[in-house]
């Protein structure tokens, strides 16, 4: 038993006696291929899952077995005769990297499995995929699956401080990676791949995109702040060889986030102009040295001119004169730069620039070079709309990124479930080619994909959080599969994490699908509004307490009305958009409500389509979601009993400090509303100091 949670790889006892036969038939005995460090790492899963699952051990045969009634297999067709006879061939050369096949066969009278897959680490997700179908408790006598990724990288990027076994942004505690113990392996690191792999993850990025070493001003600065960019030195790339050839067993590539001025903090050269050519001889040889010591390094994340991060500006470059230089770097090692896209800082209005800075250049970023777009065009607030990016770089490889470490949503105390946003996102029409181009259609090129900012950390609970866990599955599984329903992502992890009893998964399932929502309407208000909360506390993480007056020129509250004017006759962002999606952000009578005052200023008597004023409706949000964190919290103290005490306590103590915290936000915005709006809640719930 690990001190710490299994997560959903929990592998329960199957108690159902004609389930556990069915499973057995095929399962006691297997034969796995023995020629790749994946194949190793599949057996250890087995090892692991199969005697929980079905109370015995299965035997592994060093050979397929004749003489048995049944057995899984697991290999390609090249590894043994039995797989090759059994699935179509051309079928399985077809696939994807990734994909992989899973059937119920009948070979030499006996009932076998077949995992098959063209890769190893094909192999290595068809075997997670068949435990997750044992953990559902799903039938296997006549399978026949055929699954590959939607998205060639599925990445996790790491905010981990090194050095510093710190997380920006981390609500699980501190780092898990003991970067001053390496090569040392901790055996979390393996359980940590486990989990990746088994939602198919395919990448990591291991430290944060913040890299720059800040300005020492007293002799008490805490030393290694920020300093990820000594990841490149030679005595830390050897660190990291161990490490990576744990995640290498699981399918997983490494990447590293680097600083653009690596050549100057890591080299001794006196400048980072990306046009000058000792610059671009170091990248190179620097390149060199990191794929000897790692030959599968995915490549780079960069963060530049963005947030005091150095970049081409530096040097009055643009951002292809950047990327373009260490991409060539890259090039000879099938490398590749994740070049991200969030600036601001040059326009009144942050939402309109990184379109104007990165549209212009489409076409003219290299072939290695992804340009990693948040979701939104602010900063991962609870809801805002698409980023106008996606649909208007037709020729530019593009990455979305996504957050599951709850930095604007209740971070490691409260209940918010990120997969609704993220498919509401997903399924945005962009209208880049007419009708039918969401914007999951527009990521499936090989350079292209999907990262998610990770949530993990030292906790036992790896998220800080039991439910958060789910965020960090549900982004595995979108990431494979985007048209995969919201629905079934969650019922597979509530099934697996908490086990068959019908009541816990209805009542798990129903908190996590309507918890985004409240959060919504109590940290917000609703209607589009963002950024109402503060920029820290003493000895609190940013973002997480209410302060709209804090930053107001994100919501727009003046005595006359609430909300920017993001039109034509304002900031201009709705016409990044293309027709109709514009036309429609434009006009305030057919915006969607859910956005109005992100795109429109507004009388704060202004009336809605019901007849309800827009200030009338920003209270009535604020206590709604309250309401429904608390009948939220009151489903999950229906299931004391049903699950295990740990974690029922550690989940309704959270709920209780939710609740405190949505009824502190509740009041301090409802107030705000009252005080410019002048106009008082008709219900008579806001007090009067």
């Amino acid at each position: 038993m690990t001190p710490y949670d299994d997560c959903w790889l929990r592998y329960d006892h199957i108690t159902a006696d004609d389930v556990r036969a069915s499973y057995r038939r095929r399962c006691r005995h297997a034969y796995v291929s023995e020629k790749s460090p994946e194949c190793s790492a599949i057996r250890d899963e087995l090892r692991r899952a199969l005697p929980e699952l079905l109370g015995a051990k299965p035997h592994f045969w060093h050979h397929p077995p004749t003489t048995v009634d049944g057995f899984l297999a697991i290999g390609t067709p090249d590894d043994m005769a039995m797989i090759a006879e059994s699935v179509p061939v051309d079928a399985v050369a077809e696939l994807e990297d990734g994909g992989f096949l899973i059937r119920a066969v009948t070979w030499n009278g006996a009932d076998c499995l077949v995992v098959t897959a063209s890769t190893d680490r094909g192999l290595v997700y068809g075997t997670f995929h068949l435990l997750r179908l044992l953990q559902l408790r799903e039938p296997i006598d006549e399978l026949e699956i055929r699954e590959e990724p939607t998205y060639a990288n599925r990445l996790l990027n790491q905010w981990d401080t090194p050095f510093r076994r710190s997380v920006e942004r981390g609500y699980g505690g501190e780092s898990i990676f003991d970067w001053e113990r390496l090569p040392d392996l901790r055996p979390r690191y393996e359980d940590y791949a486990r989990l990746l792999a088994s939602v198919g993850i395919n990448g990591i990025v291991l430290n944060n995109v913040n890299t720059t070493k800040p300005p020492r001003e007293s002799a008490n600065d805490a030393v290694g702040a920020f300093e990820g960019w000594q990841l490149l030195e030679s005595r830390r790339l050897e660190d990291l060889t161990g490490l990576a050839s744990l995640f290498r067993r699981y399918g997983i590539r490494p990447y590293l986030s680097v600083n653009f001025a690596a050549p100057m903090l890591v080299g001794d050269l006196d400048t980072a102009d990306p046009l000058d050519e000792n610059v671009r001889d170091w990248w190179r040889e620097k390149a060199d040295d990191v794929y000897e010591l790692v030959p599968d390094l995915g490549g780079f994340l960069i963060k530049a001119d963005s947030e005091g991060q150095p970049g081409p500006y530096d040097y009055d470059r643009d951002h292809v004169d950047g990327a373009n230089a260490i991409a060539r770097a890259l090039e000879p090692h099938d490398g590749r730069v994740w070049w991200r896209a969030f600036v601001y800082g040059s326009h009144e209005d942050r939402a309109v620039q990184a379109y104007d800075t990165f549209e212009p250049l489409d076409g003219e970023f290299s072939d290695t070079v992804t340009v990693q777009i948040k979701n939104g065009p602010i900063d991962f607030q609870p809801r805002e709309p698409v980023s106008t990016l996606f649909g208007a770089m037709p020729e530019t490889d593009l990455g979305l990124e996504i957050q599951l470490t709850q930095e604007y949503t209740g971070q490691g105390v409260h209940a918010t479930y990120h997969l609704p946003l993220w498919k509401e996102v997903f399924e945005f029409e962009t209208q880049a080619d007419g009708e039918g181009t969401p914007v999951k259609s527009l990521l499936r090129g090989a350079g292209q994909g999907v990262a998610g900012v990770a949530n993990v950390g030292e906790d036992d609970t790896w998220t800080g959080h039991y439910l958060s866990q789910a965020n960090l599955y549900a982004f595995g599984r979108v990431a494979w599969n985007p048209d995969l329903s919201v629905e079934t992502i969650t019922e597979e992890w509530v099934r697996q994490t908490f086990g068959a009893d019908e009541v816990v998964v209805e009542t798990v399932t129903e908190i996590l699908r309507d918890s985004w929502e409240a959060c919504i309407d109590y940290e917000t208000g609703g209607l589009g509004l963002v950024h109402m909360m503060h920029n820290g506390e003493e000895f609190l993480e940013n973002h997480y307490y209410p302060s709209p007056a804090e930053w107001p020129g994100y919501h727009g509250a003046s005595e006359d009305g609430i909300g920017v004017d993001r039109t034509e006759r304002g900031s201009g962002y709705t016409t990044q958009y293309r027709d109709p999606i514009a036309e429609r952000y434009e006009s305030v009578e057919t915006c969607p409500e859910e956005f109005l005052l992100f795109f429109h200023h507004l009388p704060w008597d202004y009336e809605l389509d019901d007849g309800t004023t827009v200030v009338q409706r920003l209270y009535d949000n604020c206590f709604d979601g309250v309401d429904e964190v608390k009948r939220l919290r009151d489903r999950w103290r229906t299931l004391e009993g049903r699950i295990d005490e740990r974690r029922f306590r550690h989940v309704a103590e959270r709920f209780d400090e939710q609740v405190a915290q949505a009824e502190r936000w509740r009041d301090v915005l409802a107030s705000y509303f009252r005080e410019y709006s002048g106009i008082p809640d008709e219900r008579g719930r806001i007090r009067r100091d």
